[in-house]
């Protein structure tokens, strides 16, 4: 072997020695790695936002867990985006490489508004007129309980239940004068009731939908149903295009979480809880979206 040969193989093995391997640090500031990528604090920082609802969850999630998850998301698309070659030409940013992979999988899964159909459109637009136009009133039922847990676990067991099995609910486990009318809370008036109840009522968009738990100035916790949601009544014409977009979305973070979903099998990801809690407890809580 030249002794040119030798020096090249030398400082390979000590770059090698050298890189620290993605792991928890004393410090908390890596709050995960996804293979060898660590992420930071300050990664997981510029996810941040206030608290929102996520289908298919009872309770609203922390921010600081969302914005991890969200952190965790980009850089597991990144990755793949740099494996496939889809952004040779451009910055090897992670934002870059993020959105290059979004765009692809809108493409081959044909995620763009003009794939929806007529039919899909107006079909979403009488099941739910009130996602896509102005919501004139609501009328709720709620069952209000004092902790946290028991509100998660009665939000989960409403999931499944008709008007009257909320109302039954709503009767045996409500801690409000409400109880004795099954919940019933009537029209919810933004200029009588508390801002917290009218903006989760803002979640409700259609007879019986389920909206919360979520935490009262009291301290209490409630869960809201719909009884009755009374919408403008838009012309279909005119929402078209609104609606066909919000399908396209739809069908976008669906393929998306099934995309994360599949990466996170074939590629190891770990969290550090202690680095997690560290920050949450560090950082202020962001404000609520207005209602």
């Amino acid at each position: 072997m030249s002794r040119v040969a030798v020096i090249l193989a030398l400082i390979s093995v000590t770059a090698c020695s050298a890189r620290t391997p993605c792991g928890p640090r004393p410090d908390g500031s890596v709050l995960a790695c996804v293979a060898d990528t660590p992420i930071t604090a300050t990664i997981v920082r510029e996810h941040l936002g206030p608290p929102r609802p996520i289908p298919g969850r009872a309770a609203v999630p922390r921010p600081i867990d969302v914005a991890v998850e969200a952190a965790i998301r980009v850089q597991l698309f990144a990755d793949e985006a740099r494996r496939l070659r889809l952004a040779p030409d451009q910055p090897q940013r992670v934002a870059v490489l993020n959105r290059a992979f979004i765009a692809r999988v809108i493409q081959d899964d044909h995620l763009a508004p003009d794939q929806v159909t007529d039919a899909a459109a107006a079909a979403a637009y009488a099941d739910a007129p009130g996602r896509f136009t102005k919501v004139e009133s609501v009328r709720a039922r709620a069952i209000y309980v004092g902790d946290a847990a028991t509100a998660e676990a009665l939000a989960l067991q409403a999931r499944g239940l008709d008007d009257a099995g909320f109302a039954d609910l709503a009767r045996q486990r409500s801690n409000d004068p409400s109880a004795g009318a099954g919940g019933d809370l009537g029209v919810i008036d933004e200029h009588e009731t508390p801002i917290e109840l009218v903006r989760l009522a803002t979640e409700l968009r259609r007879t019986g939908d389920l909206a919360g738990p979520r935490q009262l100035g009291d301290g209490r916790f409630v869960v809201l149903r719909a009884t009755e949601v009374i919408a403008r009544a838009d012309p279909l014409a005119a929402m078209m295009p609104r609606v066909k977009a919000a399908l396209a979305h739809d069908a976008e973070d669906r393929a998306l979480a099934a995309r994360a979903r599949a990466l996170r099998e074939r590629i190891p990801v770990r969290i550090f809880t202690d680095a997690v809690e560290a920050l949450a407890t560090a950082t202020p809580a962001a404000p609520a979206p207005p209602p």
